[in-house]
């Protein structure tokens, strides 16, 4: 799980003189609910950036050598009083410019760079939104940023420009650019073969220098190991890509963190000497000798792992008398782990006991928020299971609990959680009645764990197995369809928080069989990276138009 910048408006983000997010740009679109849509069109490549046509200011061209980048012209549409570099008193003014690529074909950036006499500084704007500053990169030199993170954000679009020096401002300069990324849910890889033979992607993560990592499971010789494969964003591998973590060993992989260095924290199970334990392992770099961080006693089950790029936490479980205990394991730098481990008391003035299974967390400041399903006489004499949010003070380890009432059935479980920058949290899970048939939900909470949002997916749609925070402020989840006995469509779906209907759906089947997917991961750009399972019970992989 990763938590991202939430920008104000949903695709498109300036940068300028730090990472900032250019705030009110909310009016290219409130996209709302739109259709649900699946296609499996591909992308093409963006154009690269022409060097600068030094001219007078004011006037727009294209260049003829490459019609994606936008150039000062030679012809003035308007002149300063000024523009002479040796006038002390002279105003601002732009005087050559280069934005591009337009249009911009797949997601990433739009690179800004202006030219400027007499300025300290130059002030972008998109459309009707507020303004940013450029980053000085010499005398007279200014570069920016324009990320687009969806298709949801085609069509055209203006960036205006304004030199300043003290209360001088230059004439405005307007330059028009065009997104025309692939529709949303379209396909742009998929991978589903037997070249590593049977198994399934458990997590994915995507790297500081770029690389998508792949963790899962394969059966060399039917044996159940663990496997890391490195690939680049385009989906290429090569041989010295793919290698197994503890070699020999029956292993079944659990989860899978990177954090802002590249290290690589992987947890798995494995059997050594005829015990089961969890292990997490620290990997600095590809294909190095993995380093041990922490092991689990026997009977301790760890479901998931997340990362705040100082603390690593296992989460999972702890047997305890009947029971089980909602558990965490938290490791830092050059320190001993450390174990804590939680049990919910019920108003209910009864010697009642619950069983607590965390199934995802995930860091919020100072806080590690687990969720999953939690077992026990809730209300009434029947036993059920209950969608809970557990948020641990980890300064003050102490724990605050947040149990689902009944609603749409009486028990409910959450299987994924993801955070976003406005400590915004959203799980995929289920709902169902006294005799459990899941049907899939998504349900969205504040970052004081009050219940905003909850809304039931189709009845063909399991329940998510990952779910992940997208730049463009939507939630994008790994499932499947299922649409025949024995057989079943690898699915993933975006929703916008209190909607009513996906903002789009990706789809993927070879043939009647089983498909699933159960890991998803995005990228520098909104990039989706899903995988699972596909036919035949081979790893698969599809990249997602966003």
């Amino acid at each position: 799980m990763k938590r991202r910048a939430s920008p104000s408006l949903l695709g498109i983000t300036v940068f300028g003189v730090a990472a900032c997010t250019a705030p009110g740009l909310d009016h290219i679109g409130t996209h709302g609910d739109p259709a649900d849509t699946s296609t499996t069109s591909a992308t093409s490549g963006a154009s690269e950036a022409a060097p600068p046509t030094t001219g007078e200011p004011g006037t727009s061209t294209t260049t003829g050598d490459d019609p994606g980048v936008t150039t000062i012209g030679s012809s003035a549409t308007s002149e300063p009083a000024s523009t002479t570099t040796d006038d002390p008193l002279a105003p601002p003014a732009i005087v050559e410019h280069e934005l591009g690529p337009s249009p911009l074909q797949q997601a990433g950036p739009i690179d800004v760079a202006i030219g400027t006499v007499h300025a300290d500084g130059v002030r972008m704007r998109i459309d009707d939104g507020a303004s940013v500053e450029l980053t000085v990169v010499g005398v007279d030199n200014f570069v920016g940023e324009i990320a687009v993170y969806t298709a949801l954000d085609n069509g055209e679009h203006t960036a205006t420009f304004v030199a300043w020096r003290d209360d001088l401002e230059s004439e405005p300069l307007a330059i028009p650019f065009t997104v025309a990324l692939p529709p949303p849910g379209s396909e742009l890889f998929w991978e589903g073969d037997s070249a590593i033979g049977k198994g399934t992607v458990v997590a994915l993560a995507v790297t500081p220098t770029h690389d998508l990592i792949e963790l899962g499971t394969y059966y060399p010789q039917g044996q159940a190991r663990c496997y890391l494969r490195r690939r680049d964003l385009g989906g290429a591998w090569g041989p010295g890509d793919l290698v197994e973590l503890k070699p020999g060993l029956p292993c079944s992989a659990i989860d899978l963190t990177v954090d802002e260095d590249g290290a690589l924290h992987v947890l798995a199970d494995k059997i050594e000497n005829g015990e089961l334990r969890w292990w997490l392992g620290k990997i600095d770099a590809w294909a190095a000798e993995p380093a041990n961080v922490g092991t689990g006693a026997v009977g301790d089950v760890a479901r998931a792992l997340a990362t705040d790029n100082t603390r690593v936490a296992v989460c999972g479980t702890k047997p305890k008398a009947m029971h089980l205990d909602a558990a965490v394991w938290i490791f830092v730098p050059n320190a001993p782990g450390k174990s804590l481990s939680y049990d919910y008391m019920s108003n209910i003035d009864l010697p009642i006991r619950f069983t607590e299974t965390p199934r995802d967390c995930g860091f919020l400041g100072d806080h590690l928020v687990l969720t999953g399903g939690m077992f026990g006489r809730h209300e009434g004499n029947a036993d059920q299971t209950r969608h809970f949010l557990l948020d641990i003070d980890l300064a003050a380890e102490t724990p605050s609990w947040l149990v689902a009432g009944k609603g749409p059935g009486s028990q409910s479980e959450a299987k994924a959680l993801s955070i976003d920058a406005e400590g915004r949290i959203i799980t995929g899970g289920h709902s169902c009645g006294d005799i459990c048939e899941p049907q899939g939900e998504l349900r969205l909470f504040s970052s004081q764990s009050e219940q905003l949002w909850q809304r039931t997916l189709d009845p063909s749609v399991s329940p998510p197995r990952a779910i992940a925070w997208h730049p463009a402020e939507y939630a994008v989840f790994a499932s499947a369809r299922n649409n025949a006995q024995d057989a079943s469509i690898f699915l993933i779906q975006a929703w916008f928080p209190l909607g009513g209907a996906p903002a789009w759906t990706y789809e993927h089947q070879d043939g009647p069989a089983i498909h699933t997917a159960t890991a998803i991961a995005i990228g520098p750009y909104g990039q989706i990276y899903a995988g699972g399972t596909t036919a035949g019970g081979y790893p698969a992989l599809a990249f997602i138009a966003p």
